[in-house]
């Protein structure tokens, strides 16, 4: 039972070690279905009661590629724009992720709006041609595609070597509770190993499933704001009345202001002035008074 477990401890550490840097090259070892073709083995080795997460790879159909585009609009009327655009992606049968709708300065000011939306790879290009047909002026585009079939393979690799490891230790750990006089020691190691290996097919299972949302969605980031034609020639219409109230409100401050300066001054400034500086005047005037007496003095003794 000891050189049984520790086989299948060294069974689990290999086959986690190959799982983390080999896997690609393990792919192909296994066959060309898990690139190119029929199948996958995985659904196959997974335990009867595994809640694995069912990610196709259909390699076959094309490479795995996340899409991204970006669209600065203008339009005279950015609220109709949006509401416009989030029906097209609908229709595409896509939908808002998020929206920001920036505040205005005027009642009749336009917003500028930043909109992300998520629509099949498939409909992207159509989509895209739909949304810069509804507004006035397509400012700018964008477009990227990042290939990560690569990652996809790598972690379908990972994955079957791992959920093969985990049915091996399965099989061990009910060995060792089958056992009369089972060890717990040897029992508790190997349901460590167990948690240990199912954390990380979940965790691969977690990175296949947001794999396979930025592929099969595209995500489209749009900005709106108002055409510049649309812009009127005033902004604010000419309003002599307030700018005379304006004026004469600056006015009151300003002699508010002025008078604060002098009662402060009379009341504060000018007492401390003389508590401080009047003792060294009357110092200053004594000592001249002194001096100009001595002449006087000395013309008289001679």
């Amino acid at each position: 039972m000891r050189r049984t477990l520790a086989l299948l401890m060294a069974l689990a550490f290999g086959l986690t070690a190959c799982a983390s840097g080999d896997s690609a090259e393990m792919v192909a070892a296994d066959g060309a279905a898990a690139q190119y073709g029929t199948g996958s083995a995985t659904a196959e080795e997974a335990p009867a009661d595994d809640p694995a997460l069912d990610v196709s790879l259909d390699v076959v159909e094309g490479r795995q590629v996340i899409r991204r585009a970006t669209l600065e609009l203008h339009a005279g009327d950015t609220r109709a724009a949006y509401e416009r655009i989030t029906e097209l992606v609908q229709t595409a049968g896509g939908f808002l992720a998020s929206s920001q709708v920036y505040p205005t300065e005027g009642e009749g000011d336009e917003p500028q709006i930043a909109m992300t939306v998520r629509v099949p790879a498939a409909e992207l290009d159509a989509t895209m041609a739909a949304i810069k047909g509804s507004v006035d002026e397509v400012v700018s585009e964008t477009q990227g595609a990042e290939d990560v079939t690569a990652d996809y393979i790598d972690l379908e690799a990972r994955l079957t070597n791992l959920r093969a490891l985990e049915v091996e230790l399965r099989a061990l750990l009910q060995e060792v509770r089958m056992q009369p006089n089972a060890d717990p020691e040897k029992l508790l190691r190997v349901f460590d190993e167990v948690s240990s290996v199912r954390g990380e097919i979940e965790q691969i299972q977690g990175q296949l499933a947001y794999l396979s949302d930025m592929t099969e969605l595209a995500t489209i980031e749009i900005g709106i704001t108002r055409s510049p034609a649309a812009a009127p020639i005033v902004d604010e219409p000419w309003a002599p009345a307030e700018t005379a109230k304006s004026a004469l409100r600056s006015l009151v401050t300003g002699l508010q202001r002025a008078a604060d300066a002098a009662i402060s001054f009379g009341l504060y400034v000018l007492p401390m002035l003389l508590l401080i500086l009047g003792p060294l005047a009357l110092v200053g005037w004594f000592a001249y008074r002194r001096l100009m007496r001595r002449p006087s003095a000395t013309v008289a003794g001679s």
